[in-house]
């Protein structure tokens, strides 16, 4: 029969009973050790695993290879040797219609740019920022068909618009901005209206 500490324990089971052999003065080193690698770790903010293990860099710009297109603001690459969905930073395009809904004003034409952009190009990059990442899985990216940044293209062109500027994912956020004012002014787009 088990004792009455015990009945208290999943499967009469002891926690941290492997750790019992150790001493106090073990497991405060133990401790201590968890803290220093909690605080003092791998704390670099320019290199970010993915949940496949790959190493990606911040600011350093990757080759990819398109599998398809999702519309304006939002492409499926190869990215070591899988297909990903890769969200363009910084910006927001007119949604495309789905399942009988109409598109909205310039979301067909963005969508044309960008294909006609990428499939056009000899080599296509992606560059992360800080955050790799957003809540749904999608690569968080600078897009670039050659040397053209297709993110600061699309708002130039009147496109897409400056959206979404969540720090510390913002480095080309004045680019953006002032190619944004000068579609503005230009009344190129969506400001044509």
């Amino acid at each position: 029969m088990k004792s009455n500490n015990e009945q208290f324990y999943k499967n009469g089971r002891r926690p941290f009973r492997k750790y019992q052999r150790l001493g106090l003065p073990g497991l405060i080193v133990v401790l201590g050790i968890m803290l220093l690698v909690y605080f003092f770790g791998d704390n670099n903010e320019e290199v970010v695993h993915t949940n496949d293990r790959n190493v990606i860099n911040s600011f350093e710009k990757y080759e990819v290879e398109l599998d398809r297109h999702t519309d304006g603001d939002t492409t499926q690459f190869l990215f070591n040797g899988e297909s990903h969905s890769f969200r363009y930073l910084i910006i927001n395009t007119p949604e495309i219609g789905r399942n009988g809904e109409k598109s909205e004003p310039y979301a067909e034409e963005a969508l044309e740019r960008v294909e006609e952009v990428l499939d056009n190009a000899e080599h296509i990059y992606v560059e992360f920022d800080n955050e790799i990442t957003d809540n749904y899985d999608r690569f968080l990216v600078y897009v670039y068909a050659d040397d053209v940044m297709v993110n600061e293209l699309l708002v130039r062109e009147g496109l897409a618009t400056v959206r979404y500027i969540h720090p510390p994912n913002d480095t080309y956020v004045d680019i953006l901005k002032k190619a944004e004012k000068e579609a503005k002014v230009e009344k190129r787009g969506l400001w044509s209206e």
